[in-house]
């Protein structure tokens, strides 16, 4: 059984994949050194024997060999959108709004753009609010970039058709970027069980932990919750929160488009609410969790804003089956520092989320078809009605 602060710390050291609060045990695996130190700290292990079958039986397997024929790689990712927007050129935009690390190091030649599908009628003068979907920050995550490409298609597609998407794309705008870390997906295709992206410039020589957490490298609360207790400053650490806050190339591309498309509307101190009329509307998809999260991650104080994030996170709850927590409050996960949602929220008082989809990382299609995409598409589109005035 451990106390809080060994979770947060326990979280920025290992890869931890669940946590069961109630049995007071976290799920994770562990290379052999780790689990000498971790013996050496008075921590008991045992086998969880249907995960390590489970992960031994698809030795991480690889998106050509792995049976995961729904999920689209990046460059069918990025071929389905810009696909959409040259079909739907009144209702689809497809941008370039940054760099991926890896093509930022080979001046081009290697390496991805990242991306932002931009949907909503064009034609339309009305005010529109703002949804900004982000998926597949941490690159083993298969079902989340996806599920924000299958919204996409449904809104373009179902436009003109369903009363209630026609009035959403009259009335609000959608920004979709479906690859947050494309360099670090790209390497999870291939069969490794990749979270971070590939900076391989740190200080990190082992060739399969090197890279930089990117949903701990925000430029908001970087290292807020002091060294050492839920972000790594080793290089190979799976939450390694890179050298400076906001570091990496993605991490600066995904927040200055954050920046140009939603208002500021905090003050600057913690304790500043935003307004009850703020508009705009955050949600980073992850997986794994089945739950809903909200700020703050980075601190155990509840956000400013608390009452109105957990009414309109349990909204999301009811519409997908989800838990609904503030992720750094006991009984919810653990502390995490420098994440997308903190930064959203923190820096411009947009009300900001992270769905945590499914119950593993490497899910089957059976699985993402029957029930994740299903359950996940009313609440991101109820999240796109509520932009306008999330907090009320």
């Amino acid at each position: 059984v451990y106390k809080r602060q060994q979770l947060d710390r326990l979280a920025a050291t290992v890869d931890v994949w669940e946590v069961n609060h109630g049995a007071g045990y976290v799920l994770a695996p562990l290379t052999m050194a780790e689990e000498r130190s971790l013996a050496q700290a008075g921590f008991v292990f045992s086998v969880d024997e249907v995960r390590t079958a489970q992960l031994r039986a698809q030795a991480v397997p690889s998106m050509a060999t792995g049976g995961f024929a729904c999920y689209r790689t990046v460059e069918e990712t990025y071929a389905t959108l810009d696909a959409l927007s040259v079909t739907y050129p009144d209702l689809a935009r497809w941008v370039d709004i940054g760099d991926s690390w890896e093509k930022e190091q080979s001046f081009g030649t290697a390496g991805y753009d990242l991306r932002a599908l931009v949907i909503s009628n064009r034609a339309s003068s009305a005010p529109k609010a703002i949804f900004y979907l982000l998926a597949a920050v941490h690159a083993r995550e298969l079902t989340t970039a996806e599920s924000a490409t299958r919204f996409g298609e449904h809104l373009v597609r179902a436009y003109g058709h369903d009363p209630d998407v026609t009035w959403l794309l009259d009335h609000n705008e959608i920004h979709i970027v479906p690859l947050g870390n494309p360099d670090g997906r790209k390497r999870a295709e291939a069969g490794f069980l990749w979270r971070k992206n590939i900076n391989s410039g740190d200080g990190c020589y082992s060739q399969t932990s090197f890279g930089v957490d990117l949903n701990r490298n925000g430029s908001f609360r970087w290292a807020g919750c002091g060294t050492g207790d839920c972000s790594s400053s080793d290089p190979c650490g799976i939450t390694f929160r890179g050298r400076a806050p906001g570091s990496e190339p993605e991490t600066q591309a995904l927040e200055t488009y954050a920046r140009s498309i939603l208002a500021d509307q905090r003050g600057p101190h913690d304790e500043d609410a935003a307004p009850l009329d703020a508009t705009g509307l955050f949600i980073s998809l992850h997986s794994y969790g089945e739950l809903v999260l909200f700020p703050w991650g980075w601190t155990n104080a509840e956000s400013p804003n608390l009452t109105q994030l957990q009414t309109l996170g349990r909204k999301f709850g009811y519409l997908n089956g989800h838990a609904v927590c503030q992720l750094s409050q006991p009984g919810c996960l653990y502390r995490a520092d420098g994440t997308n949602d903190d930064f959203v929220y923190g820096e411009l008082g947009v009300a900001s989320y992270t769905f945590e989809l499914g119950d593993y990382f490497f899910e089957s299609c059976a699985a993402f078809e029957e029930t994740i995409w299903p359950t996940n598409l009313p609440a991101l589109l109820y999240a796109a009605k509520a932009a306008r005035r999330p907090y009320q």
